[in-house]
C-alpha cells in the first residue's frame, strides 16, 4: 500500500535519535582483546613487560603487528596542491555557470586531449556530492549547508572480527594493563573512523576512552564532541557526553548532553536532546527533549519534556510524544491545514489517522467552516491481498448553513462519496478498476462549495466505472460498466451521456511479413434516463466490428509507402425516439429513430512520407523537411436515423487532418474522398535534440462530405479543410514556445489558435503567457453557442534571495470575465518557509444559474525536511496552479 507518511508528524529531534542507536554501537572497538592487546605489544612493549616510550617524530601506525612510517607533506607541495584546488574550483564554477561550454562538453564526437580536464571536472559535476535519502539537503539550499559531508552507502561488517587500525603521534604503554595513544588519534573500522586528541585502552578492565576534539566519521553520520567517548567493551554499552551530531548529506542535525547506547539490550537513552535542520550558524527553530528512550528492535521512540523554540522563544510544549523511529506507520494527528474564503469563512481541517493493521488504516479529517458548519471526512484505505489496493471516501456535512436550498430538496445536509479500487490477476495480465462517485441527487454545486480532493468531474458529470482488462501482447479484452452523474441541470445539458451497461470490446493484432492487421468489435447496451416530464427511460444496444489491414509497401532510408484497407460494420437495437428529451427533436433535429439500423461501410487509405536532411547555420544543425501524401475513401450513407451515443465533433489540427475519424466514437462515420497534404520541418542542433518544429496540412475533398454530427446540422460543401498549422521551438536555453491555428478558407477567418510563450532560469524567474480561442466552443448561462477565448498569464519573480512572488491570472475574453486569479509572496529560509497566499475565482451557482466570485485566503508555514501547515486545498509548492486551471508547458519537442 502507497502510504502518505510525508503528511504525519515527524518531530525530527526525535527521530534523529535512531541514527545514533544505529550508529554509535558500531563505534564501539572490537570486543576480541587479543587483536588490541596485539596492537599495544607490537607499539612498545619491553621483554620484561615494564611500559617503555614509542614517541616518534613521524607517525606510526600499527597494522596487524607490523608499523609504518607516513612522512609529512612538505609546505610547497602543500601550496601546489592549494594553487591547483583553487583552480580546479574556479573552472568548475566556470562550466557550471557557462551553457554553452556544458554543450560543447556533451559532444563526445570532439575527441581532443585538450579537453579532458574540464571533461574530468564534467563527469565530477554529475555526482561530486550525495544527499541522504533521510531528510536531504536540497540542490536549491546546498549553499546553506556548505561543509556538509556526503553521503554514503554503509558497509555491512562485524564489528567483533574486523580489524581496527589505531594511528597516533605517540603511544604509551603496558601489554597487561593501559595503552595510551596522544596527538592526532585515528581508529578506523571498517568504513568508521573516530578521531580524538587521546585514547586509553583499559586491558584490565575491557574499556576503551577518549577524550579532547572527538570526531567520529561514518557513512550516514558525523558526531563531534567536546567531551569524551566511554566503551565498555564486556556490557557493550558506550557512553558520549556533550556530542554534536550531523546526519551526511542531510539537512538534520542536533545535539546531545549525553548518549548512552547499550548494545546488548539493542537500547540508547538520550538526555537533553536539541534537534533542527537548520544550518549551524542559523538555528531559526529547534525542538528540545529532556530525554530521549530508543530501542532498536521497537519502530517507536518515547520522548519526555518536548518544546519547540522559534529564535529561542518556546511557542509549544508537549510533556510527552511516541514518535516513529522507522517507516511503520503510528496512529495521531497529521498535520492540519486551513484558510480563509468568502463562502467558507474560516476553512481548518485536522486530520486523524488510525493505524488499523500494515495493510488498513483509517483517516477522519473534521473541518471547520464556519459559514457552513462542521464537515466529517473519511477515507479508508485497505491492501487485503497482494496486487489489490483502494480506498473508500466519505464526506458528509450535515447542515450546510450557506446553502440556498432549491424546490427539489427540504433539509440541507450533503454528501460525497468515493470508492477507488484496483487488482491484479494472472500475473498482472487482468486487471479490475473501480471508480464510483456520486453526490446527493441534483446538488449540482457541491463540487464547487466543498472542493474534495481527487474528484473526476467529465465534461460536468461524475464518472461511475466497473472495469476489467485482459492484455495479452497480442490482444486486449476490456469489459466496462460505466455510469454518470451530471453536475448540470437538465435545461443545460446539450448532450447527455448515456450509460454503458455493459461495454465490452475485444482486440486482435499481429502481423505477417509487410501485413499489419488488427481485428477489434464490441458490444455495447447504453441506458439513460432524465427528469423532463414525458421522457422516460432510453435504451440501445450497439454491435460493431472493424477489421484494419495495414501493407507496407516500401520503407526505406525515410521515405514509406503504406497502403490501408478498413470495413466498418454496425447494428443498431434502438428504443423510440419518445423516450428522449424534447431537445432531441427541436435543437438537434432528429425526426425518426429506427428500430433495427445495419451500417456497413469501408475505408481505403493509400500514404506515402518520405524525410530530407540538410547542414545547416554552423554545419552542425540539422534541417529536416518532411512532406508526406495521403488519399483516403469512405462511401456515403445516411446515418440521421442513428442517435448519439458516445460521438461528438472533433477539433481540427495537422494530425486529425489524416485521421478517417472526423468525429470522436462510432456512430457517425463520414464520407470521404479526400487527399491531404503535410509538410513539417525541424530544426536538430549538433546532439540531435529538437530545437524547433513546424507542420501545416490541409485536406481537399474532391465530394463534398454529406454526413453531419446532427441532422439540423448544415453539410459542409466547402472542399478545403481547415488550414492547420502548428509550432513548437525551444530559441534559448529556458524559453519554449507553441503555437496552433486552424484557418478556414472559405469564410478567411481562424477557427481556432492557441499561443504559449514560457521563460523559466534557474533563478526562478519565470514568465509565461497563454491565449486559446475556439470558434462556437463554450456556452453561455442561457445555454447559448458563443466562442471561446481564455488569456492565462503566470509570473515568478525572485524579489531578493528570500523573498519571491508569484502571480497567475486566467481571463475569459469573449464573456469579459475573471477565471481565477492567483497571487503568492514567500519568504524562504535555508530550513523553514512562509507564504501568504490570495486567490480569487469563478464560482458559478448552477441552481440559480448565476455567477459567483469566491476569495480565498491563506498561510503555508513550512518546517524543511519536517513538513508543512498548508493552504486547504493548494498541492502546488510554487503556487502557479490555481484552483480551476493548472499550469502546464505545452511544447511538445523531444518527444
Amino acid at each position: 500500500m502507497k502510504h502518505q507518511t510525508s503528511s504525519k508528524i515527524r518531530l525530527s529531534a526525535l527521530t534523529a535519535a535512531v541514527t545514533c542507536l544505529l550508529y554509535a554501537p558500531g563505534y564501539s572497538l572490537a570486543q576480541d582483546n587479543s587483536v588490541l592487546t596485539g596492537r599495544a605489544a607490537a607499539a612498545g612493549t619491553g621483554a620484561s613487560g615494564e611500559t617503555v616510550s614509542a614517541a616518534q617524530p613521524a607517525r606510526t601506525v600499527a597494522v596487524s603487528g607490523t608499523s609504518r612510517n607516513r612522512n609529512v607533506i612538505p609546505v610547497e607541495k602543500q601550496r601546489r596542491l592549494n594553487n591547483v584546488s583553487l583552480f580546479a574550483g574556479v573552472a568548475y564554477t566556470t562550466m557550471v555557470n557557462n551553457v554553452t561550454t556544458e554543450q560543447y562538453l556533451a559532444n563526445r564526437h570532439l575527441a581532443s586531449s585538450s579537453t579532458f580536464p574540464l571533461r574530468l571536472l564534467t563527469s565530477l559535476k554529475k555526482n561530486p556530492w550525495r544527499a541522504a535519502p533521510f531528510m536531504p539537503v536540497q540542490d536549491r539550499d546546498l549553499s546553506c549547508y556548505y561543509g556538509i559531508p556526503p553521503y554514503r552507502e554503509p558497509l555491512n561488517f562485524d564489528v567483533r572480527t574486523t580489524p581496527v587500525e589505531i594511528t597516533a603521534n605517540e603511544v604509551t604503554g603496558s601489554i597487561g594493563n593501559l595503552v595510551s595513544y596522544s596527538g592526532d588519534v585515528i581508529i578506523t573500522q571498517g568504513d568508521k573512523t573516530v578521531r580524538a586528541d587521546e585514547a586509553v585502552y583499559d586491558r584490565a578492565n575491557a574499556r576503551v576512552s577518549t577524550s579532547g576534539n572527538l570526531i567520529i566519521q561514518g557513512p550516514e553520520l558525523t558526531i563531534n564532541s567536546t567531551g569524551s567517548l566511554q566503551s565498555d567493551l564486556t556490557t557493550s554499552v558506550s557512553t558520549f557526553t556533550d556530542a554534536s551530531f550531523q546526519f551526511n548529506g542531510s539537512v538534520a542535525r542536533g545535539r546531545a548532553e549525553s548518549i548512552t547506547v547499550d548494545n546488548s539490550s539493542r537500547t540508547s537513552e538520550i538526555t537533553s536532546l536539541q534537534f533542527s535542520t537548520c544550518p549551524v550558524d542559523n538555528t531559526s527553530w529547534y525542538f528540545q527533549s529532556d530525554k530521549v528512550k530508543l530501542a532498536q528492535d521497537e519502530s517507536f521512540g518515547s520522548a519526555w519534556g518536548n518544546v519547540l523554540y522559534i529564535k529561542d522563544v518556546p511557542v509549544m510544549y508537549l510533556p510527552y510524544l511516541n514518535f516513529p523511529i522507522t517507516s511503520k506507520r503510528k496512529s495521531g494527528l497529521l498535520y492540519p491545514s486551513f484558510s480563509i474564503s468568502s463562502d467558507n469563512g474560516f476553512d481548518y481541517q485536522q486530520p486523524i489517522y488510525l493505524n488499523i493493521a500494515p495493510n488498513y488504516d483509517f483517516t477522519l479529517t473534521p473541518r471547520l467552516m464556519t459559514k457552513r458548519g462542521v464537515l466529517l471526512s473519511s477515507e479508508f484505505r485497505y491492501m487485503p491481498v497482494e496486487d489489490s489496493w483502494g480506498s473508500f471516501t466519505l464526506d458528509y456535512l450535515p447542515q450546510d448553513n450557506s446553502w440556498e436550498l432549491s424546490d427539489n430538496f427540504d433539509n440541507d445536509y450533503r454528501y460525497f462519496l468515493r470508492w477507488d479500487h484496483t487488482s491484479w490477476f494472472m500475473d498482472r495480465d487482468l486487471q479490475l478498476s473501480i471508480d464510483y462517485q456520486k453526490v446527493r441527487n441534483q446538488d449540482y454545486d457541491y463540487i464547487n462549495d466543498i472542493g474534495p480532493s481527487g474528484t473526476t468531474v467529465t465534461d460536468d458529470h461524475l464518472k461511475q466505472s466497473l472495469k476489467l482488462s485482459y492484455n495479452r501482447p497480442e490482444f486486449v479484452i476490456n469489459t466496462e460498466v460505466r455510469n454518470y452523474q451530471r453536475l448540470l441541470p437538465e435545461s443545460l445539458i446539450h448532450y447527455r451521456p448515456f450509460a454503458m451497461l455493459p461495454d465490452l470490446q475485444a482486440e486482435y493484432t499481429d502481423t505477417v511479413g509487410a501485413l499489419t492487421y488488427d481485428l477489434s468489435g464490441s458490444l455495447t447496451k447504453f441506458a439513460s434516463t432524465s427528469d423532463v416530464e414525458n421522457s422516460g427511460r432510453f435504451e440501445a444496444y450497439r454491435y460493431h466490428f472493424e477489421p484494419d489491414f495495414n501493407y507496407q509497401f516500401f520503407n526505406q532510408r525515410g521515405t514509406s509507402l503504406t497502403a490501408r484497407a478498413k470495413g466498418f460494420f454496425t447494428h443498431y437495437s434502438q428504443d423510440s425516439l419518445d423516450n428522449m428529451p424534447d431537445y432531441y427533436r427541436h435543437e438537434l433535429g432528429f425526426n425518426t429513430l429506427d428500430k433495427e439500423v445495419t451500417r456497413a461501410l469501408y475505408m481505403v487509405q493509400l500514404r506515402a512520407k518520405t524525410t530530407l536532411e540538410r547542414k545547416v547555420i554552423d554545419l552542425r544543425h540539422t534541417q529536416t523537411l518532411e512532406p508526406e501524401i495521403q488519399y483516403q475513401f469512405i462511401p456515403y450513407t445516411d446515418q440521421n436515423n442513428i442517435a448519439l451515443y458516445d460521438t461528438t465533433n472533433r477539433m481540427s489540427d495537422y494530425y486529425s487532418n489524416f485521421s478517417s475519424s472526423h468525429y470522436t466514437g462510432k456512430d457517425r462515420i463520414a464520407d470521404i474522398n479526400s487527399i491531404t497534404f503535410g509538410l513539417s520541418s525541424r530544426l536538430l542542433d549538433a546532439h540531435d535534440r529538437e530545437m524547433m518544429r513546424f507542420g501545416v496540412s490541409q485536406t481537399y475533398s474532391f465530394v463534398p462530405t454529406r454526413v453531419t454530427l446532427n441532422p439540423n446540422d448544415p453539410a459542409n460543401l466547402y472542399p478545403r479543410s481547415p488550414l492547420s498549422f502548428f509550432f513548437d521551438a525551444n530559441p534559448v536555453p529556458g524559453m519554449t514556445t507553441h503555437a496552433s491555428a486552424t484557418y478556414t478558407n472559405e469564410t478567411n477567418e481562424l477557427a481556432a489558435w492557441t499561443g504559449m510563450m514560457r521563460y523559466k532560469d534557474e533563478n526562478g524567474l519565470l514568465m509565461q503567457v497563454s491565449y486559446r480561442f475556439a470558434r462556437d466552443a463554450n456556452r453561455s448561462f442561457a445555454n447559448e453557442t458563443i466562442d471561446l477565448g481564455q488569456l492565462g498569464i503566470v509570473t515568478g519573480l525572485p524579489l531578493s534571495d528570500r523573498f519571491s512572488m508569484t502571480f497567475a491570472t486566467y481571463h475569459d475574453l469573449a464573456q469579459d470575465t475573471s477565471i481565477d486569479t492567483k497571487v503568492a509572496l514567500k519568504y524562504e529560509d535555508c530550513c523553514w518557509s512562509m507564504a501568504f497566499i490570495y486567490e480569487n475565482y469563478n464560482s458559478c451557482d448552477w441552481d440559480s444559474l448565476e455567477e459567483q466570485r469566491d476569495h480565498r485566503v491563506g498561510v503555508q508555514f513550512e518546517f524543511k525536511g519536517v513538513g508543512a501547515i498548508s493552504v486547504t486545498g493548494d498541492s502546488s509548492d510554487d503556487f502557479t496552479n490555481t484552483r480551476l486551471l493548472n499550469s502546464f508547458d505545452p511544447t511538445n519537442l523531444n518527444q
